[in-house]
């Protein structure tokens, strides 16, 4: 999406000079972006006032030295440039780009303690929507060097290439080359990347990739401006061969993907299910942590045998329950990953127990004859959560609901709202994939007691 003129305005006029007066300051806490936060006065403008700080790379307790680099009516944006008083829970980052790049936020801290603000945080969340819990179940804490999806940029430049993330607050490309997030073969990828851009791409084009390990080899799907791989496409196929990429796909903005290479039909397993999902899918980011939250989804729907599962995506949540069920129904805006997940089932003989509907939740959710006749629903919304859509879910005879969350705030709205319905909220547990990173992903199940169901 093309940015606004006066976005672009805003963003300058609060962009503050390089030598602008630095801030000492003592950090209090950490956002929920990750970032130390504390606050100081500060003169700007020639007036002098308290402002809200946030200090990159910096712990409770800290007594710091920042650079400021903008500032906004949140506060102050800064960079950390001198730790005074370091704090006790401060930790030597894995990787030599950190803080820099923009994959990691909290490799400075201590693994026990990142896992703990996790938690607070969405316990935070959860009692601001007046929410009670009595604590969670054992979180999930994927390994390093397990990241098995990655999204690159890559861009020919007049002195070289540059292959990897996004520097923290700008358009720079850093290169992770140490990543102890990454899977070693997405790590390797980004160097047979760097060749393919030095050899073949135009001067000043920037490429998006997007990388996916699935059961077989990487899906890589690669996007750039219109007629970007005009004239290149029997290069790029040589190279994914030469690369053992498992399939190799090209678009233009937002147009569908055009596969290039696909030696063999890329498989991701579910269960018993063996899925080829479109290319640049939504993947869980770790197969441990996808394992967990099958295994939290199975816990908490038991025996159910009619399962209704939206957002269903290619069927990650629901798939591995098939051979259990009598009935499963999936819900999807997705077309594509509907018709893998229709193709896998209808191949692997199953194609009776499967209903899919077509349809965007987020403007459109299921309706009440929609929800009936369920034991069971697994729900994994987008960021923006499910508003709607739970609201009618409060209003449902389903006894039984499982839902995932990628995003603390928005769960506590929908769980306040599930409860307000009759539901019962059992005690959430943390499933944390996104290691170093401010993101969490949290599984909690609901109950509806016997007396609470609409007549």
């Amino acid at each position: 999406m093309k940015r606004r003129h006066s976005d672009k305005k805003r963003d300058r006029a609060g962009r503050l000079p390089r030598n602008a007066a630095p801030v000492e300051l003592d950090i209090t806490h950490v956002g929920g972006r990750g970032d130390g936060v504390g606050t100081a006065s500060w003169r700007h403008n020639h007036v002098t006032s308290e402002h809200t700080v946030f200090v990159p790379a910096s712990l409770p307790g800290e007594r710091v030295i920042a650079q400021p680099v903008s500032v906004s009516g949140q506060g102050l944006k800064t960079m950390l440039t001198e730790i005074l008083k370091p704090s006790p829970q401060r930790r030597e980052p894995d990787c030599t780009v950190f803080p820099a790049c923009g994959g990691c936020s909290l490799q400075h801290w201590q693994d026990d303690a990142v896992t703990a603000w996790k938690q607070d945080l969405v316990a935070g969340f959860l009692a601001r929507a007046g929410v009670e819990i009595n604590g969670f179940e054992p979180p999930h804490i994927s390994p390093r060097g397990s990241r098995r999806r990655a999204g690159f940029h890559l861009k020919r430049l007049a002195d070289g290439v540059a292959t990897g993330f996004l520097e923290r607050g700008s358009n720079r490309i850093i290169s992770p080359q140490d990543c102890s997030v990454l899977r070693p073969d997405l790590i390797a990828l980004l160097g047979r990347l760097a060749d393919l851009v030095a050899r073949h791409f135009p001067l000043g084009i920037t490429i998006d990739a997007q990388a996916n390990g699935l059961d077989n080899g990487i899906c890589l799907l690669l996007r750039g401006p219109a007629g970007w791989h005009d004239g290149l496409r029997e290069h790029l196929a040589s190279w994914a061969v030469d690369a053992g990429i498992a399939r190799l796909s090209v678009s233009e903005g937002f147009a569908a993907p055009l596969t290039l290479l696909a030696p063999a039909p890329p498989v991701l397993r579910l269960g018993e299910i063996a899925v080829t999902p479109p290319p640049g899918v939504f993947l869980q980011a770790t197969l441990e942590a996808e394992t967990a939250l099958q295994q939290a989804v199975a816990s908490i729907i038991g025996d159910a045998t009619r399962v209704l599962d939206l957002f269903a995506g290619c069927g990650t949540l629901s798939l591995p329950r098939l051979p259990t069920l009598s009935q499963l129904t999936v819900a999807e805006s997705d077309r594509a990953a509907v018709g893998a997940l229709r193709q896998a089932v209808d191949g692997a003989g199953r194609g009776a127990q499967l209903a899919c509907i077509e349809a965007d939740l987020m403007e459109a959710p299921l309706m009440d004859g929609d929800l009936e006749g369920f034991d069971a629903v697994i729900i994994d919304p987008p960021r923006a959560g499910a508003a709607a859509q739970c609201a009618r879910l409060a209003a449902s005879p389903v006894p039984i609901i499982t839902m995932v969350s990628c995003n603390p705030a928005t769960f506590a709205r929908d769980a306040a709202t599930l409860i307000a319905g009759g539901y019962a909220m059992g005690r959430p547990r943390i499933i944390d994939q996104f290691r170093f990173s401010s993101h969490v992903e949290i599984v909690a199940g609901f109950r509806r007691a016997d007396d609470t169901a609409p007549a």
